[in-house]
């Protein structure tokens, strides 16, 4: 059984991150003391806790298997500890953030690597797009409307930009090397009634 430590402060994040056990595995954190984490973590971030902390069994962790690219094939497996916590509660949109445990990296959270878009319309009142251009990339701390999936080791999100969902954006996060990386992103820009995305960006390997 995992004992339970006091962690405060600036330490929270090395008191909460214990070694892996003798098979390779990590110990998974309670809810309470993610929320502690997430709470040190994004002070003044727009996260409602007091719901959270009413909604425990949204809170979820997986752990993920893997080599890195340098490491021999038959060599034996890194353990990834990977954790996802409700943030805010929208009409339409559900926004969470992500931690993530590694024996090399320890304990953190995980930003995802996001286009800034620049939308140049017809007009005003017109819901044609005229341009939609890259501008760079940026890094943002949540997702909206995210989930993971164990079988092909991606996080994806559907951010709604209104509730009929014909304006949005989307993302698809890999696992790769220890880390997950931006490999598409897609928007829909024109507020025009039909379901119509455009890719903004695609990975040049898989």
């Amino acid at each position: 059984m995992r004992m339970r430590r006091i962690c405060a402060g600036a330490a929270l994040l090395a008191c909460l991150a214990a070694p892996s056990h003798a098979d390779g595995t990590l110990p998974e954190l309670s809810p309470e003391e993610l929320i502690e984490l997430a709470k040190s973590t994004y002070r003044g971030e727009s996260c409602w806790w007091e719901r959270v902390e009413e909604d425990l069994g949204e809170i979820r962790s997986w752990e993920i298997s893997f080599r890195y690219d340098y490491e021999e094939e038959d060599g034996p497996d890194r353990a990834v500890r990977l954790y996802q916590l409700p943030c805010f509660y929208g009409a339409y949109n559900f926004s969470s953030i992500w931690f993530m445990e590694t024996e090399i990296d320890g304990l953190g959270p995980v930003h995802f690597a996001t286009p800034e878009l620049d939308i140049d319309y017809a007009d005003d009142e017109s819901a044609v797009v005229e341009n939609l251009t890259v501008l760079g990339f940026t890094a943002v701390s949540s997702l909206v409307n995210a989930w993971y999936d164990e079988d092909t080791q991606t996080i994806s999100s559907f951010s709604k930009w209104r509730g009929i969902a014909d304006a949005a954006s989307s993302g698809t996060w890999t696992f790769h090397d220890g880390r997950f990386v931006l490999t598409e992103y897609q928007a829909d820009a024109s507020y025009d009634g039909e379901i119509n995305p455009v890719t903004v960006y695609k990975a040049t390997r898989p």
